[in-house]
């Protein structure tokens, strides 16, 4: 199977931008080319082509102008797996059916006949979709739209929204719900699973072991299949957040990206919120008085164990193992030489960095 494609949707703030980050990290540290499709409708409005307020155009006009650009969208991503050797997943944040939820039946019906599509085609245009429920229903206390200009609805358009677009994609084959009866970590990692399940790969049990390593064989790492990404991290801290702003470079293509994590009035939950950044803020944001945590991750699969090697600048080494059998022990790489096994928070990026910079400052941008 060379080329997957799968749709994320649902109502808004239901995880949608945070779950594409997850997913496009998880599955390039697999080897996997990663293409994100973004959502042609927020790219209109941001350039001022709005079904709202002043100059607003027509929900039909605008929905047709959604459509088209999805069309293109989409296309560059299938020109560009057909060229590639390897699986390449093709995620789109939001597809063709959603258009669906914003014009009446008959609109649809005409857009359909405009682009010579049909709503039959259009089900089979993807192979897995993925519903994240609105936060609207179930964790009404969560939601906002303040992390997106384009988006202004409130609760009750939310709810509506979600249950408008689930129903414009029921009859799909693959369909899957991701409800809010979860934490939202749970939430992003059902979805995962899911993605593996249509691969045919074993899903990771997200239970990560770390160690420290005190030595390693590269030589025999390198005869390994295995990915190699240049992490550089910053952290600001807040009263009840704490923010990672990480530059990611790999095979000489770099990105830029926010991760937040914030404590809720649930002891056992910490939402977490991943999202893609420009150059330009990623260097207006870093705090210039302190040092980055820089690292060199290593991402392999050994004795059906997948691996991540962190090597610190410093010379520290965590390797952490991501097991996918409850039952069956990992086996530890033999070009590794294993110091301990990290059993406390001391060893968390976040805690490194405070560590590095002599003692824990509170910004706030």
């Amino acid at each position: 199977m060379k080329k997957i494609k799968i749709v994320l949707t649902g109502g808004p703030s239901g995880g949608k931008t945070t779950s594409l980050q997850h997913i496009e990290q998880e599955f390039q540290e697999k080897g996997y080319d990663v293409i994100i499709v973004p959502e042609a409708a927020t790219i209109l409005i941001n350039s001022g082509i709005k079904p709202f307020g002043p100059n607003a155009i027509s929900s039909y006009d605008f929905q047709e102008y959604v459509m088209s650009l999805q069309l293109y969208l989409e296309s560059l991503a299938e020109k560009y797996a057909l060229a590639k050797d390897k699986e390449v997943l093709i995620v789109c944040d939001r597809g063709l059916l959603d258009d669906r939820a914003y014009v009446s039946a008959p609109e649809f019906s005409s857009l359909l006949k405009k682009f010579n599509l049909s709503l039959f085609s259009l089900m089979n245009r993807y192979d897995l979709v993925l519903h994240l429920k609105t936060i609207a229903y179930g964790k009404e206390d969560l939601y906002s739209n303040a992390n997106n200009k384009a988006r202004s609805e409130s609760k009750e358009e939310a709810r509506r929204l979600d249950d408008k677009t689930l129903s414009a994609w029921l009859g799909h084959d693959n369909l899957i719900i991701l409800n809010n009866d979860v934490t939202f970590t749970e939430k992003i990692n059902q979805g995962i699973k899911e993605i593996y399940k249509l691969l045919d790969k074993p899903y990771p049990l997200q239970h990560q072991k770390k160690y420290l390593v005190s030595a390693i064989d590269f030589s025999t790492l390198n005869t390994l299949p295995h990915e190699e990404f240049l992490l550089e991290q910053y952290y600001l801290f807040a009263d009840n957040q704490e923010i990672c702003l990480r530059k990611t470079t790999h095979n000489d293509e770099t990105k830029y990206s926010e991760i937040i994590k914030m404590d809720t009035s649930n002891d056992f939950e910490r939402l977490v919120k991943k999202r893609n950044i420009s150059e330009k803020e990623y260097l207006s944001r870093i705090p210039t008085s302190q040092m980055p945590i820089i690292k060199k991750r290593y991402c392999f699969a050994y004795e059906n164990t997948y691996y991540k090697l962190d090597v610190f600048t410093d010379g520290l080494k965590i390797l952490e193992a991501e097991e996918t059998n409850k039952t069956k022990k990992h086996i530890i790489p033999h070009f590794l030489s294993l110091a301990d096994y990290i059993t406390d928070n001391y060893y968390r990026n976040s805690n490194l960095y405070k560590i590095l910079n002599s003692a824990p400052k509170i910004y706030q941008k």
